[in-house]
């Protein structure tokens, strides 16, 4: 006679027989990947748009000066649109691993007139600079990248606690670093007499700051934290 134990084992394993294997197995860790995109583009009109391969991410657009989160992507080559009306459109390939995470700086650049159309108005290109991820750093620092027409902004980071003035110098689509000290501390990060933003350190890691024109060319900035240390490239 079946015992009701083993009637059970039989109706167990019926259902899993009939599952999909990839039901049946135990499935592993998704294979994921992370993309962040910065609004830089001052030239044109309106909000400018991001496109993850050919899918509008945010119909409405993005303001000058906002960003996007980290969009979570399958791990693998996925290709970027920044579009913005009246500037010609920018388009990239990443190809991430799992766990990585590339930032996108999207900004306009004017191009040389044509031959013979030196009266009319300029044309605007969309560049995107990437930030890579590099070893991550001990303490608290500050990243600072330029995408500005500047080739060179002197930025004045006040840091609370230190009682100092750290100074960086820095030079167009490259990144520079400040060190921030060991323990958290509002900044204030100047350039000339204006503050452009403040950081406010939870989390020893990497506070990136991106500075960029507005479309009067002031020199505007908008940070983001990142645990690990960036370069552009």
């Amino acid at each position: 006679m079946r015992t009701i134990s083993n009637i059970l084992t039989a109706v167990a394993l019926s259902a899993i027989a009939i599952l999909p294997p990839a039901i049946a197995q135990e499935e592993g860790p998704p294979q994921v990947c992370f993309v962040r995109i910065v609004n830089a583009v001052a030239a044109g009109e309106g909000n400018t748009r991001f496109e993850i391969d050919g899918e509008d991410i945010f119909p409405k657009g993005y303001k000058l000066g906002q960003r996007t989160g980290g969009f979570g992507l399958k791990a693998g080559s996925h290709s970027i649109k920044i579009l913005k009306d009246g500037v010609e459109p920018g388009t990239t390939k990443v190809d991430l691993k799992t766990g990585e995470t590339m930032s996108l700086i999207g900004f306009a650049e004017k191009l040389p007139p044509k031959k013979g159309e030196e009266d009319k108005p300029p044309v605007f290109t969309t560049r995107i600079l990437r930030l890579k991820q590099s070893d991550p750093e001990r303490g608290y620092r500050m990243t600072i990248v330029s995408v500005s027409s500047k080739d060179q902004v002197e930025v004045q980071a006040a840091i609370q606690g230190k009682g100092s003035v750290e100074k960086a110098f820095a030079k167009r689509l490259a990144t520079t670093s400040v060190d921030l000290g060991r323990s958290r501390g509002e900044v204030l990060v100047k350039v000339g007499d204006e503050i452009v933003t403040t950081l406010s350190p939870e989390d020893p890691g990497n506070y990136v700051v991106v500075l960029y024109d507005d479309p009067d060319g002031n020199v505007k900035a908008i940070s983001f934290f990142d645990p690990k240390f960036v370069i552009a490239g």
